[in-house]
């Protein structure tokens, strides 16, 4: 067995494999979309859903590495682009892409709207299978934390295990909606969503919870959607009757 004095030095790694313990496997979106809400209008037209275009800042940095040192109250790390970073409160790295998971989650929940008779994703810039696009530009995706050491340095997340936080995250979703009708490229109704996220971890409440991105968009389309039916419900029927498709003649009979 091991003495008191010999296992001294062991303590630190001991306690900064705790810190770490949480950072070893990787989070993922997962999506969980709003209840089936059928809006009052309802158009006899097809909407395609292109994947959103990424438009972020790509400056990633973080200073979690300095919680090692004694006399560190705290360290922090930012990043615009979640996605490509590695380090986070409670996971190594975020299984996510933006342009298509945020672009499918949308059909989910314009499907769930009931507003057009359908509605598909596509990679496409025209689809000749739908009267109505539309468009995505992802502006702001933004994740910040700050993991506290209490200037204990590698001792610090022992204080974790008696119930201390082990830091805060703060996430920021910024993103632009647009519709436009496909025959000439007119834009239509645009709508930005824009959702804020804020957890404290510690590792008997909210540990894991360091990504509010579906959250924030889950509650962004919901706006978004009620906003769109009322730009709907106010044209008149024959504004949308002159987008749908012209049938094919009648063959002539034999």
């Amino acid at each position: 067995m091991l003495s008191i004095r010999r296992s001294r030095p062991l303590i630190p790694a001991l306690a900064f494999a705790m810190a770490l313990s949480g950072c070893v496997s990787n989070a993922g979106w997962r999506y969980q979309p709003s209840e089936a809400n059928p809006q009052p209008t309802h158009l006899p037209l097809t909407l395609a859903v292109q994947n959103f275009q990424d438009r972020r800042s790509d400056r990633n940095s973080t200073y979690f590495w300095l919680c090692i040192l004694p006399l560190v109250p705290y360290c922090t790390a930012d990043y615009d682009r979640p996605d490509t970073a590695n380090g986070f409160l409670s996971a190594g790295a975020y299984n996510f892409r933006p342009s298509t998971d945020l672009a499918s989650a949308a059909v989910t929940e314009l499907r769930q709207s009931a507003i057009f008779h359908e509605v598909f994703g596509t990679d496409r810039s025209l689809d000749p299978g739908a009267q109505l696009i539309l468009h995505g530009t992802i502006t702001d995706t933004r994740w910040q934390g700050t993991r506290y050491g209490y200037l204990l340095g590698p001792y610090g997340p022992l204080l974790w295990v008696f119930g201390l936080p082990v830091g805060s995250v703060n996430d920021t979703l910024n993103l632009d909606l647009q519709l436009v009708r496909q025959s000439d490229g007119a834009a239509l109704w645009t709508y930005t969503i824009s959702g804020n996220y804020e957890k404290t971890e510690s590792l008997y409440h909210n540990f894991g919870q360091d990504f509010g991105y579906p959250e924030m968009f889950r509650s962004g389309m919901q706006t978004a959607i009620a906003s769109l039916e009322q730009y709907v419900a106010s044209q008149p029927a024959a504004y949308w009757e002159a987008m749908m498709p012209t049938p094919p003649p009648a063959s002539p009979a034999r």
